[in-house]
This record gives C-alpha cells, sequence and structure tokens, in this order.
C-alpha cells in the first residue's frame, strides 16, 4: 500500500510505502525505517547506497548519518537540523504500534527543519471545535475557560452552537475532554481544520469516530470513498437529521472538491456559517464571549 503527495518546489517528494518494490531504483531517496524497525535510515544517490542502523539501547545515532542524508538532499545547512529530529525521535525503546506514529514525527521533523521539503504530515493552521449547548451550558463553559489557563475562547454562533478555539495557539484545537470533564457527559463533538487541504473531525471522548480530508494533496493506492461516504451517515447521526444525505454521503466520499468543502458541510448539517468565519480569523467573525471578572473588595 502506498501514499504519494505533491511534489515539493525543490523537487522532493514525499511518499508512503509499505513495499519497496513500488519505487523505481533510479531514484535518489532518503528512506526511513523498515518494516519492523524504525531505527534503520538508507540513502540512495547515483545509484549506489548505504544503510544506517542502531539499537535501542544506543545512547546516539552513527554520527555521519545527518550528514549523508543533508548531502542526499542537498541540503548541506541542514546537518544539525536532521540529526536532531533523529535524536529526539530515534532513540530509547519503542513499541510496534508506535512505530508508524514516530516515523512520522521524524519525516515531520525533517521536513520542518527546512524550506526545501514538504510536510510529510498535513499542516494545519487553523482548528477550531464546535459543538451545541444551552445557553446556561455555553455560559458555563465560558466561565471555565475564562478561569483556566488553557488559553480556550468560546463565540457564540448562533442556533445554540458555539466554537472553542485557541486565539494564541490557532493551529492547535482542543479535544472533547476539554469540554464538560466532569460532567460524565459524552457526545459527539466536531472539530474543522485548514492547512495544507481542509478538514473535519468527527470525535467524542472515547474514539476518533470520523476522519474527512480534501483537497490535501496525496494520492492513496486503495480506493476509500465508500468508507468516507460513510462518514456523512455518523455525521447525520451525530447532528441530523441532515435533509440532503445524499449530497452529504457525496461530499464526504470525495477526496478533491472545488470550492470550499468546509463550507458545503456547514451548510449540509445546518451549521451556521458564522463558523467558517471563526476558523479563517475572518475580521467580521463574532467576538469571542467575555466573562467580567467579579468585582470585590480587596482587604488592607
Amino acid at each position: 500500500m502506498w501514499s504519494v503527495g505533491p511534489t515539493a518546489p525543490s523537487g522532493w517528494t514525499a511518499a508512503w510505502v509499505e513495499e519497496e518494490a513500488v519505487l523505481p531504483e533510479s531514484w535518489d531517496l532518503v528512506l526511513l525505517g523498515e518494516i519492523g524497525d524504525p531505527r534503520v535510515v538508507r540513502v540512495r544517490s547515483g545509484g549506489s547506497e548505504q544503510r544506517f542502523a542502531w539499537d535501542a539501547q544506543d545512547r546516539s545515532i552513527p554520527a555521519h548519518v545527518p550528514a549523508v542524508i543533508a548531502e542526499t538532499l542537498r541540503m548541506p545547512g541542514a546537518v544539525e537540523s536532521f540529526r536532531s529530529a533523529l535524536e529526539e525521535h530515534l532513540l530509547g525503546e519503542t513499541t510496534t504500534e508506535e512505530e508508524d506514529f514516530i516515523l512520522a514525527q521524524v519525516a515531520g521533523a525533517l521536513s520542518g527543519a527546512v524550506g526545501g521539503l514538504l510536510q510529510l504530515e498535513n499542516d494545519t493552521y487553523r482548528e477550531i471545535l464546535l459543538d451545541r449547548g444551552d445557553a446556561s451550558r455555553r455560559r458555563r463553559l465560558a466561565e471555565e475557560f475564562a478561569h483556566d489557563d488553557e488559553g480556550w475562547v468560546l463565540t457564540e454562533l448562533g442556533a445554540d452552537w458555539f466554537s472553542v478555539h485557541s486565539p494564541d495557539i490557532p493551529e492547535l484545537g482542543p479535544d472533547p475532554f476539554d469540554l464538560d470533564c466532569t460532567s460524565g457527559k459524552d457526545r459527539p463533538v466536531l472539530s474543522l481544520w485548514r492547512g495544507s487541504g481542509s478538514g473535519a473531525v468527527l470525535q467524542d471522548r472515547e474514539d476518533l469516530m470520523e476522519l474527512i480530508q480534501w483537497n490535501t494533496g496525496w494520492v492513496e493506492q486503495i480506493d476509500d470513498s465508500a468508507e468516507r461516504a460513510a462518514a456523512g451517515d455518523a455525521l447525520d447521526a451525530a447532528f441530523g437529521p441532515v435533509a440532503g444525505q445524499r449530497r452529504l454521503r457525496e461530499l464526504c466520499s470525495a477526496q478533491t472538491v472545488d470550492g470550499d468543502p468546509i463550507a458545503r458541510l456547514l451548510e449540509l448539517l445546518n451549521i451556521p456559517r458564522t463558523a467558517l468565519l471563526v476558523l479563517d480569523d475572518d475580521p467580521s467573525a463574532p467576538e469571542p464571549t467575555v466573562i467580567e471578572a467579579p468585582v470585590g473588595l480587596l482587604g488592607a
């Protein structure tokens, strides 16, 4: 199975592959990890290949690996950045379940260290969480956010909908545990994000229920349109009934969408369009709810 991303201006292309045979032998490449072992780096350039491996108990990676990677990628100034990325994520014990995640972290760190590589994961530039609640719940949440140090703010969207986001760290959105964490209630919430593409996440405190992404530039080997379409049913169950169920399924099944897929999603789910203004930090977006501190007497 493979996934191939867009080609960066530098000419390099990112790909996730399970079988190396799908890659042409003539390509120059940097391979991170092998099946069952993330602590392997292989570098191929000019038809010759070098393989570097180390053990989980090693206290450092082979000293010349970052330089070889930087030379192959023709980025000599990135040696120390590459060294830091490898040492941060590929030293110490890891479980099999952690390997894909760790390699994703390394890939992201390598690509984020320099400007000539595209991001190997979808960048998120802005993210907000949407939920519904009556006036008393919205007020209580706004008061909680005003008195904690997480930096979340609540914005009224209309029709009992509200959004939660961080003005200081807009790329980091809250999760369901940031809402009603002590109430015992568990309700689905919807997160929206913009970045290298757009997306929506339906989740509760137990699980990430559905992930939908559009226009990311990545091409997948497997056609998962049927599975993606089923996300429309989950959204309908969580926030419906939806009048345009067929259109919702078609939207969820598509990987590329002309126009703004999030705007279409909000319309189909009958979520106020003000959510789009908050997500995009539009100047006309409503201001977050402000909770005034109680006035009291100060003693000497």
